[in-house]
């Protein structure tokens, strides 16, 4: 498959994904995690906060889209897939109510030692357009999968 196959993917999209934070998913997932600082753990909604790291549970349904990568034959054998490695960025807490949008974004796509390396942005936004954290990751198709 030529670079610009893969070239053309710059900028593409998946589609939005639309969270609403509850207190109950929050204390939930501070629990799972081992996290119970009281910020994320009060009874009182109007008192917690989400953990920063929660920033993947809102991210992680937005690969949804991955599909489309598979239908163009961009991914051939998703069990060639590995993670790369991510970055989280924190712009603002995140509350119970809140309800949030993030979009997935391919930053590049490019072959080196015979593997596909994808670079994905996702920007996580209140519906009011306000950002409240970023993620960028890494994944990796190995020889065989792309």
């Amino acid at each position: 498959m030529s670079e610009d196959k893969y070239k053309k993917f710059k900028g593409y999209k998946f589609a939005p994904n639309t969270y609403k934070v509850t207190g109950d998913a929050i204390r939930a997932y501070a629990k799972a995690t081992g996290d119970l600082k009281p910020e994320y753990t009060d009874p009182d909604d109007s008192k917690i906060i989400a953990p920063p790291s929660f920033l993947s549970v809102i991210f992680l349904p937005s690969f949804y889209g991955a599909g489309k990568l598979a239908e163009e034959g961009i991914i051939k054998d998703f069990t060639k897939l590995l993670h790369g490695g991510q970055r989280y960025e924190y712009y603002q807490p995140i509350r119970p109510g809140d309800v949030l949008v993030s979009q997935v974004e391919v930053v590049d796509m490019y072959v080196k030692n015979e593997m596909l390396f994808m670079i994905f942005d996702i920007p996580i936004k209140k519906q009011d357009d306000t950002l409240v954290g970023k993620v960028v990751t890494t994944a990796i198709v190995r020889k065989g999968g792309f």
